[in-house]
């Protein structure tokens, strides 16, 4: 039982996406890296199951026939998740201002395809702070679809008693003294929203058996602070894949 609860927590702390392609990497993939000068928008959609993908095509549409064209737009990328129980708009804006203008246009009936989308989706919305990255070379691309390494997204909500900072410290020294020395990590990077409510982790592992390797080092305990910082959140778990980049024209 203990293992299949360390396991399940890992599980949660590295929400699992195979996005496993032959086909030549995007020219424009999203770079990020802590800057304070963007603003983060990780939009958690739930449509029911049979709305995943119809989410999935009014995200399609209002991004590449809206947002992109707003002032100040960044870049998005689409995660679909392959329970079928979430959808995820990771979307980078260049400030609070131009965020709100397009916040705007959904509200004001001038993106129907997001409005729809939302409507259907049950959003939960929270901004983020990029506040630490992890990874072994520098020239790395963070968020790509048709690459091949395993993609992770992972949500964690302080436990009753914990800040959010005092999991974001522990988490950053896991990663930094446990993980990034791990055979078959690539890289990882810390999100904090604004509101003090959640910590994000978007990384990669080359594959499956580095993952796997890492959970039976979990179990062994041969990763103190990763177990404690599981004991400290109540993670959220489901496996995604990432759909579609979004650039400006």
């Amino acid at each position: 039982m203990k293992s299949l609860l360390l396991y399940g927590a890992l599980a949660a702390l590295l929400l699992l996406s195979a996005c496993h392609s032959d086909q030549v990497a995007p020219a424009q993939t999203v770079a990020l890296k802590p800057q304070n000068e963007f603003l983060t928008v990780i939009n958690w959609m739930k449509p029911d199951a049979a709305d995943q993908q119809k989410v999935v095509d009014l995200l399609d549409a209002g991004l590449e026939q809206t947002m992109k064209q707003q002032p100040g737009f960044v870049s998005a990328s689409v995660h679909q998740s392959l329970d079928n129980g979430y959808v995820i708009n990771y979307a980078v804006w260049e400030n609070e201002a131009a965020l709100q203008a397009a916040a705007s246009l959904v509200n004001g009936g001038e993106a129907p395809n997001m409005a729809e989308a939302f409507g259907l989706s049950q959003p939960d919305y929270h901004p983020y702070a990029l506040t630490a990255q992890y990874k072994t070379s520098e020239n790395l691309p963070t968020i790509d679809a048709k690459g091949e390494w395993l993609t992770i997204i992972n949500v964690l909500q302080p436990a009753n008693g914990v800040t959010q900072q005092e999991l974001a410290t522990l988490l950053k020294e896991a990663l930094q003294e446990e993980i990034l020395v791990q055979d078959g990590f690539i890289s990882a990077t810390i999100h904090e929203s604004l509101d003090n409510n959640y910590i994000i982790n978007y990384a990669q592992w080359r594959d499956q058996a580095a993952l796997d390797a890492m959970v039976a080092r979990l179990q062994s305990g041969g990763a103190p602070k990763l177990g404690t910082a599981f004991s400290q959140a109540q993670p959220d778990f489901h496996p995604f894949t990432v759909v579609q980049h979004y650039f400006p024209d």
